[in-house]
């Protein structure tokens, strides 16, 4: 639910701006603000998400946003309105998204999570298939108002499917300065080299590679193929395939988890060749489909390891670590794109994403414990093995 409220809001933004008279160039400012929150927030958010209950911080984000939602059916539309809403938004999900990363550790045992993190794929991918289109269809329907009212009541649906959560309690570290804190999740990264390399991976891929080709798409789409249906249906079959990613990921459990991961991440690498050359609209979508089946494969192993090697103390922080390094590179690439592509042209950059997109992630494979997931490290502190720690109570 949450998710379809998160799909819903942008188009709900994009029109109001439109229809208020905004241009293109007024959307990119106003979605800059998101980015913007979430680089400002992302690591107070995994501190906060590991200093409180999980449960309670994943509350508190989700009815703040659902207090945004409610201001927003003022149907004030001006830019700076529209861009203040579009960075609370953004500033709440820099909270909301640590904790409920880390959350799934707790409430479910080592055995469950993977097909935990693999139904949370499948549920994700289904909030992002249905929300846009049911936010372009009750705004050009009815009103952006009501779309701001579709929001909130996605989100408020959201928020008392989350209440009866009973979140077992995860014993805390010694409480430090909020730097020393943030640190030590750093630390706790740089500790383990394929940690690192996954999240400076994922980074340059996004800025590299994923961010090119959704700039791109929409044109080839238009230029090769005389419309947007192809643009549309790429993005749909993308989410397909991400379905069966995270089905294949309920019951997959592969000897090499880091290596089938890392291949999984580097499919992606198909779509700007496919951009490249789009010899038909079959050959497209096949690829996108095996993106997607990439990207789920990549993200179910990405998970269920970091939960099982990081203490769960520090699990969001590591976590808000990794989304922070996409988030900083992800809009990088959207602005470079344009530029990049008018001094080489359209097929050269393509041609150098694909590359990339295949190249960056392979090359962490050499790293030490990337094949299996798993680094031989003792936690900070000296305390008991990540899989060892155990759950106090549950209130």
């Amino acid at each position: 639910m949450s998710v379809a409220a998160d799909q819903i809001f942008p188009v709900t933004v994009t029109i109001a701006a439109l229809d208020a008279g905004g241009t293109a160039s007024t959307v990119g400012v106003i979605f800059t603000c998101r980015w913007v929150a979430i680089i400002v927030f992302a690591l107070v958010g995994g501190l906060w998400a590991d200093r409180l209950p999980r449960r309670t911080v994943m509350v508190a984000s989700l009815g703040f946003q659902c207090g945004v939602a409610a201001v927003g059916l003022s149907g004030m539309a001006s830019t700076w309105f529209l861009g203040l809403l579009v960075f609370l938004v953004g500033a709440a999900e820099a909270f909301h998204r640590p904790a409920y990363q880390a959350c799934l550790s707790s409430v479910l045992t080592p055995a469950q999570r993977p097909a935990g993190a693999a139904l949370i794929a499948v549920s994700w991918r289904l909030g992002a298939v249905t929300g846009p289109g049911i936010g372009a269809y009750v705004v050009t329907v009815w009103s952006a108002g009501v779309g701001f009212l579709a929001v909130l009541t996605a989100y408020l649906f959201g928020l008392a499917l989350l209440l009866p959560l009973r979140e077992p309690v995860v014993r805390a570290s010694r409480r430090a300065s909020a730097l020393r804190e943030i640190g030590d999740g750093l630390s706790e990264v740089s500790r383990r080299r394929w940690v690192l390399g996954v999240i400076v991976a994922v980074a340059l891929q996004q800025m590299l590679t994923i961010a090119p080709a959704q700039v791109l798409l929409p044109l080839v789409s238009r230029e090769t193929f005389g419309g947007d249906a192809v643009y549309g249906t790429a993005l749909a079959v993308l989410s397909v395939g991400g379905l069966a990613g995270g089905l294949i990921g309920m019951t997959w459990r592969p000897a090499r988890p880091g290596l089938a991961a890392i291949t999984g991440l580097a499919l992606y690498g198909v779509v700007p060749l496919a951009l490249a050359w789009p010899v038909t609209r079959e050959f497209v979508y096949a690829c996108y489909v095996a993106a997607g089946l990439g990207l789920e494969i990549f993200a179910v192993q990405w998970v269920v390891n970091l939960q099982r090697e990081i203490p769960p103390e520090r699990l969001a922080r590591v976590t808000s670590v990794d989304w922070l390094a996409a988030s900083v590179m992800t809009p990088l690439g959207l602005t470079l794109t344009g530029p990049v592509a008018a001094a080489v042209g359209r097929s050269t950059l393509l041609l150098i994403s694909a590359v990339a997109g295949f190249a960056v992630p392979m090359a962490t494979i050499f790293l030490r414990g990337m094949s299996r997931f798993r680094s031989d490290v003792a936690p900070l502190g000296g305390g008991p093995a990540p899989e060892e720690t155990p759950s106090l109570r549950t209130p």
